[in-house]
């Protein structure tokens, strides 16, 4: 629980007791009363703290006069500790890595929505929920990796080539409980039926190296230790191995290459990664937030920080996605679709046996 400055020993206890009868789920003595929070903090969860992130909220709190904390927690937890904290829940913003994960908080009740009266006319507004329930932050590409030691595939230029008889015993991929796989299975749907779906799910598991595990990044390490030939994975996670923390990370990727494959005919499947307020959260401060990471000053950065694409169309990416990945032709599949296709995609590769 929260720390309470200026209160005395009598009235803490008071607002422990209330807070343990309110509090949803259980949990109480963990519990902030969001009318005591100090009114220049600003709460983010997030998946994943980023190299570099903190430049750019730095600058936020400058401008703003916020000062934001950071919780870090792993992806599967977020929507629980929301849930479980109701409206006692401290944060103001949450980032999810996939846009399927914030529909599904919403559908539970669990996110409030908001509008962006000062958001940069530059921001892809298609890449921020139409209802004000969810914003982009950055671009998911997921892709395929390959080893240039080992292979030099041919016409593998669309998720249905990897699924060709010719990769038998050489694809890499991740369990069906990763987001990304998962809406790359609800893109696949949308596009190409439910048959063509588990038709391609259960041809490309003919092709498994080795049972799927892991998620995205552990597909680029499985690569490297000769476990399989080519890997499901993404442009970013690919990306953050050409400019790794440690020498080591940098040898992990080091003989991969990359193919960002098409999912239909002309386009490429894209994802996001979501920041979303909580039924807990103040709207205005949240408001602040969001404005500012989706404008080109934090756009320049924060992107570039995970390798990932921006979502405001004056940023510059990163040098990776320039000379490696280069233009995307995006999917303009309206990307709340990903969300309403996600238990259905989950329930194929269940039904497939896909691990």
């Amino acid at each position: 629980m929260r720390v309470m400055k200026g209160l005395s020993y009598l009235a803490s206890l008071l607002l422990m007791a209330a807070a343990l009868l309110t509090a949803c789920g259980g949990g109480g003595a963990e519990q902030g009363d969001t009318a005591s929070r100090p009114g220049n903090v600003l709460t983010v969860y997030t998946y994943r703290l980023l190299p570099g992130q903190d430049s750019v909220l730095r600058r936020f709190e400058q401008r703003s006069g916020l000062q934001v904390e950071v919780v870090e927690m792993p992806a599967r937890s977020l929507a629980s500790r929301i849930q479980q904290e109701g409206e006692q829940c401290p944060a103001d913003i949450v980032i999810f890595p996939d846009v399927s994960m914030a529909f599904r908080a919403r559908l539970q009740g669990l996110l409030q929505p908001y509008q962006l009266p000062g958001v940069d006319q530059y921001f892809k507004d298609d890449l921020g929920d139409y209802e004000g329930y969810w914003t982009g932050l950055s671009r998911i590409v997921p892709a395929i990796a390959y080893s240039s030691e080992r292979i030099q595939p041919t016409n593998l230029n669309t998720w249905v080539d990897l699924a060709m008889p010719r990769f038998r015993g050489k694809v890499l991929a991740p369990s069906s409980e990763d987001p990304y796989l998962q809406s790359l299975i609800a893109s696949f749907i949308l596009h190409n039926g439910e048959d063509a779906a588990r038709a391609w799910v259960a041809a490309i598991m003919l092709n498994f190296a080795r049972p799927p595990q892991g998620n995205t990044m552990g597909q680029l390490r499985s690569l490297a230790a000769g476990q399989g030939d080519i890997a499901i994975t993404t442009a970013s996670d690919l990306g953050y191995l050409r400019y790794p923390l440690t020498y080591q990370e940098y040898l992990i990727g080091e003989g991969a290459q990359l193919i960002i494959p098409k999912n239909g005919p002309f386009n490429t499947h894209i994802n996001v990664t979501c920041a979303a307020v909580p039924k807990g959260g103040e709207v205005n401060k949240a408001v602040a937030f969001l404005e500012y990471m989706t404008g080109e000053e934090a756009q320049m950065d924060y992107p570039r920080v995970a390798q990932e694409h921006p979502v405001n169309v004056m940023a510059i990416p990163s040098d990776f996605i320039i000379e490696e990945v280069g233009p995307v032709e995006e999917d303009d599949l309206e990307l709340n679709l990903l969300g309403q296709y996600n238990a259905k995609a989950v329930q194929i590769l269940k039904e497939a046996g896909w691990q």
